[in-house]
C-alpha cells in the first residue's frame, strides 16, 4: 500500500513536472512573439513620426547629441529630405559613436540653433 501511494506521487509529480515545461515553454514563445510585436510597434511610431516629419516641415529635422571616449561632448542638428537619408545618416551616426549619445527626431522648432551645435570640453586628460 505505502508503494502504490509512493508511485502515484511520483507519477504526479512526473505530470506536474511536465505540464509546467510545456507551460515554461509556451510562455517564452508568447514572450518572444511579444517582444516581436513591440518591436514592429515602435518601428512602425518611428516610420509615422517621420513621415508627419515630411508632410508637415518637407523635412525630417534631428538633434544628436554624443560623447567620445575622451569625455567630449558633441551637440548638432540635422535635417533630412527623405526617409532613406534619414536612416543611412542614423545607421552612420550609430556606428560612430563612442560613449553616451542621443538621436531624436523633433520639429522645425526645436531643432537645436546652429549657435548650440559642436563640440565642448577638453576630454577627460588620460595621458
Amino acid at each position: 500500500m505505502d508503494y502504490h501511494k509512493q508511485e502515484q506521487t511520483f507519477i504526479k509529480y512526473m505530470l506536474c513536472t511536465h505540464l509546467y515545461q510545456e507551460k515554461a515553454r509556451e510562455c517564452n514563445r508568447l514572450e518572444g512573439e511579444l517582444r516581436r510585436e513591440k518591436n514592429i510597434s515602435r518601428q512602425l511610431e518611428e516610420l509615422v513620426k517621420l513621415y508627419k516629419s515630411l508632410a508637415k516641415y518637407g523635412a525630417i529635422y534631428v538633434n544628436t547629441y554624443s560623447q567620445d571616449c575622451d569625455g567630449v561632448e558633441s551637440y548638432s542638428s540635422s535635417v533630412y529630405s527623405s526617409i532613406e537619408e534619414y536612416y543611412q545618416c542614423e545607421k552612420d551616426f550609430a556606428e560612430s559613436v563612442e560613449g553616451s549619445c542621443s538621436w531624436e527626431i523633433v520639429s522645425k522648432k526645436d531643432a537645436r540653433p546652429q549657435e548650440e551645435c559642436g563640440s565642448f570640453g577638453q576630454g577627460w586628460g588620460i595621458n
